[in-house]
């Protein structure tokens, strides 16, 4: 009779929903996926130094020995390196989640596809803009010439998104968490060697420049350029890596494999 009534005098306990779910997913998602990175984060900072770096003193070496020549390398540094490290880290994420049944144990919390994307994409935005602040450190270092200007921050963040959606899409057909981690990687290298980052469309050949005209990361680095040479007026820029952001996070959403076949 004790235990009943003590039963019957105990409050229910109110479930959350709405709004307040989904931050609160999103914040588990993110604090589990920041756990795990603290673990490793200097791995992919010190990938973000290494190979991006050198392509950079690469780059200088062959351009002109002009601050606009000098710049145009240091931006195609920056839209390298902060896009091998989202495609790289979160590939590998969303792969090893799947495959090693972290993500059944997430839908069941439960978790909705969005909130677990959210809070994913959140992390990556933390380690990418480590990647980008550490980028433009080595180029006030290394004597490079810019000005920045606050429209530098909606490009670096349509960026990341537009290549975060492609990341999600493209590991969605991966059939094991190693040929995702090699997809993924592909992804951000192959899209930034093939589209005009380091060099303006009029000087790329005429087949990288056909690829430019449908690359998100060449009007990146065009804004990029506008905004760190003293130029606010990127709105054409922005505009289009809005709309590629949303049209690439749409089609990765919905790849996104939310239970196995």
């Amino acid at each position: 009779m004790a235990g009943q009534a003590r039963t019957e005098s105990e409050p229910a306990v109110a479930l959350i929903t709405g709004p307040a779910k989904f931050f609160r997913d999103v914040a588990s998602i993110f604090e589990i996926r920041f756990i795990l990175l603290r673990r490793s984060w200097y791995w992919y900072l010190m990938g973000t130094l290494v190979f991006p770096v050198g392509m950079f003193y690469f780059a200088s070496a062959l351009a002109p020995d002009t601050p606009d020549a000098i710049r145009r390398a240091m931006i195609g540094t920056i839209v390298f390196g902060s896009t091998m490290l989202t495609t790289s880290m979160l590939g590998q994420s969303v792969v090893f989640d799947r495959f090693q049944g972290r993500l059944k144990l997430i839908i069941t919390m439960p978790v909705s596809r969005f909130a677990y994307a959210a809070g994913i994409l959140c992390v990556g935005s933390v380690l990418s803009g480590s990647a980008v602040c550490i980028l433009l450190t080595v180029a006030l270092v290394a004597g490079v010439e810019f000005t920045f200007t606050w429209s530098f921050l909606p490009i670096v963040l349509t960026v990341l998104l537009t290549m975060s959606g492609l990341t999600l899409l493209v590991v969605s057909y991966a059939p094991s968490p190693e040929v995702g981690g090699i997809m993924s990687n592909l992804l951000g290298i192959f899209m930034a060697l093939v589209s005009p980052v380091y060099f303006p469309m009029e000087q790329a050949p005429a087949l990288m420049r056909a690829f430019g005209w449908a690359s998100p990361l060449r009007y990146a680095a065009d804004g990029m350029m506008k905004s760190l040479s003293g130029q606010p007026d990127v709105y054409v820029e922005v505009a289009i890596l809005v709309v590629f952001s949303a049209v690439c996070l749409g089609a990765g959403l919905w790849k996104l494999r939310w239970q196995e076949s």
